[in-house]
């Protein structure tokens, strides 16, 4: 393995942790406790099943189309992993590290930096043509535009759908960390007509805000 590449380089390891992340995706208790999103969590865990699937059929029958369509799968459960432990996981303060080390993320796996952010961004948010996706966007307040100022590694964006206006962005229930000052976050139907809450703030490499 890599430095600092959390993905075991032994398939059967990655099995073996692949299913660890499929139960912890089903589990609502931790998508609550984490504030992850249970849509991006069954996103992720369709992708994980499919390998799964696909690596039974291979070691049942490993010819040459089982073994492609092993690795396609593969492929595409480990990219699924590696996006929702950077936008989920390795930087969400809700998560102990024993939860992260449950998921195969290593306190050291997680760049370090020094002292916290010291400045607060804007928070902007866009309606799209359909009023179910918005447009969150990060705004430096010395700069005026959406770049991260030195000392922030990357945004931590926080959210509530429906519900009384919460006191602080820290309340809010769902959370997710970005290298990108730019978010677009996906709503549901059953959304429609209830107000978003949003909130945004700026984090170093250890999830310091």
């Amino acid at each position: 393995m890599a430095r600092g590449d959390w993905i075991p380089a032994r398939e059967q390891d990655l099995v073996d942790l692949a299913g660890k992340w499929a139960a912890a995706l089903a589990d609502s208790a931790k998508q609550t406790a984490f504030g992850w999103d249970d849509e991006e969590c069954a996103a992720v865990e369709g992708k994980i099943a499919d390998f799964l699937r696909a690596w039974d059929i291979y070691e049942a029958d490993n010819s040459t189309v089982n073994r492609a369509g092993k690795d396609e799968a593969k492929g595409d459960a480990v990219d699924a992993m590696r996006d929702f432990a950077n936008s989920a996981v390795r930087f969400n303060k809700r998560m102990r590290d024993d939860d992260k080390l449950f998921l195969g993320i290593h306190p050291a796996d997680t760049p370090t930096s020094h002292g916290a952010p010291t400045s607060q961004p804007e928070t902007d948010v866009l309606n799209s043509v359909n009023h179910f996706e918005h447009k969150v966007r990060t705004l430096n307040r010395v700069s005026g535009d959406t770049s991260k100022p030195a000392d922030a590694y990357g945004v931590r964006y926080s959210w509530q759908i429906g519900g009384e206006r919460p006191a602080t962005g820290a309340a809010l229930p769902k959370t997710k960390f970005s290298r990108k000052t730019t978010l677009v976050i996906a709503h549901t139907e059953a959304d429609k007509a209830q107000t978003a809450y949003y909130a945004t703030c700026y984090e170093n490499g250890k999830g310091e805000q």
